[in-house]
C-alpha cells in the first residue's frame, strides 16, 4: 500500500473527529504498520535512535531541578513535581529487543517521553488536555499511537484506579488545532531528550516547531481523574515554561 494511503486515512480520522478508541481498527492493519516503519524511519535522527535502541536513564529528579532555569529538564521536573507525577506511569510494555520494529520501538519512545511532551506542548494533566496530548502524538506517529492505545487496552492493570484518566481518553475526539500542531512538529521522534536536559525550552521548542497554544486554551483548571489529583494549572497565558 503506497505511503500516502496512510495520510489519507490518518487526515480523514483527523477530519471528522474520530475518537481514539475508532483509530485503532483503521490503523491496526499489517499494510499500514509497514508503512508507519518507512515513514518513522525517514525522519531525521530516528533511524539512528532505533538501530542503537537509545533508552538512556534520566538523572534523579534533584539533578533534573538543578538545570538552568528555563531549560527543559528544570521545566519538567517542576511540572512533575506539581502533579506528583513519577515516570514511566503508563502500563506498556518495553519494545527494545533486536526484533522490535520502528513502530514498537516508537511506541516505547512516546510512552518513556510522554511527560516531555506534555511539557513542550504546554498541556496540563487534565481530562481534556491529555486528550487533546494525544491528538497532537496522533498528529506526529498516529500508526504507533493506535499500537499504544491498543496494548493499553488490554494490559491486565488498566481496569485500575490510578488508569481512569487513560480509559477515558478512548472516547476523546480527535482536536484539529493539536494534530496539526503534531504533524508540524514530526522531527521531535528522532530527538534524543535525555542529552538536551539544558536546553532553553523556548529553543527546543523553536527548533522542533512546536507552535503556540493558543492562550484560550491556557490556565485552566481542569479534573484529572488520574489518581484523584487535581492541581491549579502548571501553564498560564503569561507563563508556558
Amino acid at each position: 500500500m503506497p505511503e500516502h494511503s496512510l495520510d489519507t486515512i490518518v487526515r480523514d480520522l483527523a477530519e471528522r473527529r474520530a475518537t481514539l478508541g475508532e483509530i485503532i481498527p483503521h490503523l491496526s492493519r499489517a499494510e499500514l504498520l509497514a508503512a508507519s516503519d518507512a515513514v518513522l524511519l525517514s525522519v531525521p535522527g530516528f533511524r539512528q535512535l532505533h538501530a542503537e535502541r537509545w533508552d538512556p536513564a534520566l538523572p534523579e529528579p534533584e539533578a533534573l531541578t538543578a538545570m538552568p532555569e528555563g531549560s527543559l529538564g528544570s521545566c519538567y521536573a517542576r511540572y512533575m513535581a506539581h502533579y506528583r507525577l513519577s515516570p514511566d506511569f503508563f502500563p506498556i510494555q518495553a519494545r527494545l529487543g533486536a526484533d522490535a520494529t520502528p513502530t514498537q520501538y516508537a511506541v516505547h519512545r512516546l510512552n518513556k517521553c510522554h511527560d516531555f511532551i506534555h511539557v513542550m506542548g504546554a498541556y496540563e494533566t487534565s481530562d481534556s488536555d491529555e486528550v487533546a496530548v494525544q491528538s497532537f502524538v496522533f498528529g506526529m506517529a498516529p500508526v504507533a499511537l493506535a499500537l499504544f492505545l491498543a496494548e493499553a487496552a488490554v494490559h491486565p492493570d488498566i481496569s485500575q484506579t490510578r488508569y481512569k484518566h487513560l480509559r477515558d481518553i478512548y472516547l476523546g475526539q480527535i482536536q484539529a488545532e493539536d494534530f496539526e500542531r503534531g504533524v508540524s512538529a514530526v522531527s521531535l521522534l528522532g530527538e534524543r531528550f535525555e542529552a538536551l536536559l539544558e536546553m532553553p525550552l523556548e529553543a527546543l521548542r523553536r527548533r522542533l516547531g512546536i507552535s503556540a497554544r493558543a492562550p484560550a486554551r491556557l490556565g485552566h483548571r481542569g479534573e484529572n481523574s488520574c489518581g484523584g489529583f487535581t492541581s491549579l494549572p502548571f501553564f498560564t497565558p503569561a507563563q508556558t515554561v
